[in-house]
C-alpha cells in the first residue's frame, strides 16, 4: 500500500514539473502565441501566413543570440514581425526572449 501510494505521488510530481516546464508566462500567450502557437512551433494560421519562426526548432535556437532575438522583438524585422518595443518595456522584451523563446529549447 505504501509503495502505491509513493508510487503515485512520483508520477504526479514529475507530471507537475513537466507541465510547469513547459507553461508560458502570460505576457507570451497575450503577445506571441497568437503568431507563434502557445507550443512556439508557430502552426497558427497567423503564424503560418506570416511565415512566423518556430521557437521549438534547433537550428533556429542556435543561429540567434539573445540580443538579435531582444532587437527583432523591440524594433520588429523585415519579415511581418512587428514591433513591441513602445508597447513592452525592455526589462519586459528581456524576460519574453530569455525565459519564454529560449525555453521552447528542446521542446
Amino acid at each position: 500500500m505504501r509503495t502505491r501510494f509513493l508510487s503515485a505521488f512520483v508520477v504526479a510530481a514529475f507530471a507537475t514539473l513537466a507541465a510547469a516546464a513547459y507553461a508560458r508566462s502570460k505576457l507570451f500567450v497575450e503577445k506571441c502565441a497568437k503568431c507563434h502557437g502557445e507550443d512556439g512551433k508557430a502552426n497558427t494560421p497567423k503564424g503560418q501566413k506570416m511565415k512566423a519562426r518556430d521557437f521549438s526548432d534547433p537550428e533556429f535556437q542556435k543561429s540567434k543570440t539573445d540580443a538579435q532575438l531582444i532587437d527583432a522583438v523591440t524594433n520588429g524585422t523585415d519579415k511581418d514581425m512587428p514591433p513591441f518595443g513602445k508597447v513592452l518595456t525592455a526589462g519586459k522584451i528581456e524576460t519574453l526572449v530569455k525565459e519564454d523563446v529560449r525555453g521552447f529549447a528542446g521542446t
